[in-house]
């Protein structure tokens, strides 16, 4: 018995001393669009173009222009299937809907910056016809606003499709106008027909969004910001300086309301009483519970608190602020004509006073081919 006894004791003794099982994390590399892969292939299907949109800019500013291309080709519809909701955005803007369960294609700002990298990313490749297609889809968007002052008021993208109209060969007069009426600033140039070389330019962070009011039912923005106001490139002998002409903030927060923003407001208005009488009438049915000639109306208003706590938290009225978190604060653009062969571009990125930043200087090399525009993202961070 004493052995039997000793042997429990040893098994029990290895038991707790056994080693637990480790599980190792798993391997990540410094390589940050094949770790945005893996994200976007682990992520829920409603927030998979999010992540397409993020880690597509992520593979544009390494200059993996293929893997771009791929993504944002995977998350850009055309711009009726954008325009229109499908179930679960329907069910999203239901009295017990969830707005961040819809399928996310972003604010029209977020949507608009898809085209706009899409084009560029045709214009390099030999196709402005197409690029200049993905402008005019981008102001169209833009264009659903509800305060229309503010309505497909992007600089560059009026700029942008009036500069491929006139290399095409066509009037862009009218875009060119456009763009500076909205640039409230005549200092952007008139379209050079032989400029081959098109340099576009972001600076900063851009907007996040956050959710404000008592149950989160308003779709707020925290500014985005940037140090750079404006950049200096050199070329050869050719130097231009050029200013922010697009600001994501700006365009992010002077659309007006949308009409998501009604419903859940509406949510909210309704949340309101409830949750008044989910408060008060439990309190006051278990006071009157207390004396035998009021019970009779105490449970009903136990019940009717419960029923409306219960309603009150299906009613979900938060705002969806999920965000395309890696966008620029500022865009710019600059063309210039060169011949073919080898160059080099020096960048200075410039605060608001003019002052170079030079930790953010920027020195590149490129070729220019015969008979083809060629097309570079710079970016400051």
């Amino acid at each position: 018995m004493n052995k039997v006894c000793q042997l429990a004791g040893v098994a029990l003794l290895a038991a707790g001393c056994a080693a637990p099982e480790i599980k190792k994390a798993p391997v990540a590399s410094n390589d940050l669009v094949e770790e945005g892969k893996k994200l976007i292939s682990g992520a829920a299907e409603k927030d998979k173009i999010l992540w397409r949109y993020r880690v597509a800019l992520v593979a544009l500013k390494a200059g993996r222009f293929d893997e771009a291309r791929q993504l944002l080709d995977e998350c850009l519809p055309t711009v009726g299937a954008i325009l229109t909701a499908d179930e679960r955005t329907l069910k999203a803007r239901s009295l017990f809907g969830n707005e961040a369960h819809k399928i996310y294609v972003g604010e029209p700002y977020e949507q608009a910056m898809a085209y706009f990298y899409r084009g560029l990313i045709y214009w390099m490749d030999g196709e402005p016809d197409n690029a200049r297609a993905c402008y005019k889809s981008a102001q169209l968007i833009d264009g659903d606003a509800k305060d229309k002052a503010f309505a497909s008021d992007f600089v560059l993208l009026d700029y942008l499709d009036g500069f491929v109209t006139a290399k095409l060969l066509g009037d862009g007069s009218d875009m060119l106008r456009r763009a500076r009426v909205s640039a409230k600033t005549n200092a952007l140039p008139d379209y050079d027909r032989v400029a081959n070389v098109m340099v576009f330019l972001q600076f900063g962070f851009g907007p996040l969004k956050h959710g404000g009011g008592k149950y989160g039912e308003r779709l707020q923005y925290h500014a985005g910001h940037s140090a750079v106001r404006a950049a200096s490139l050199k070329i050869g002998e050719q130097t231009m300086q050029v200013q922010a002409f697009d600001d994501l903030s700006f365009q992010a927060t002077t659309r007006g309301g949308r009409l998501m923003d009604d419903i859940l407001a509406d949510k909210g208005t309704l949340k309101k009483p409830l949750d008044a009488i989910a408060t008060v009438a439990p309190a006051v049915g278990v006071v009157l519970a207390g004396p035998k000639e009021t019970r009779g109306a105490a449970l009903p208003l136990i019940g009717a608190g419960i029923a409306a706590g219960a309603i009150s938290n299906s009613a979900e009225a938060m705002a969806d602020t999920r965000t395309w978190n890696n966008l620029p604060q500022h865009l710019a653009f600059a063309a210039f004509r060169l011949p073919p062969g080898p160059h080099s571009i020096t960048v200075e990125f410039l605060d608001g006073a003019g002052k170079p930043l030079p930790k953010l200087s920027r020195a590149l090399t490129f070729d220019v081919r015969a008979g083809r525009d060629t097309v570079m993202l710079i970016a400051d961070q």
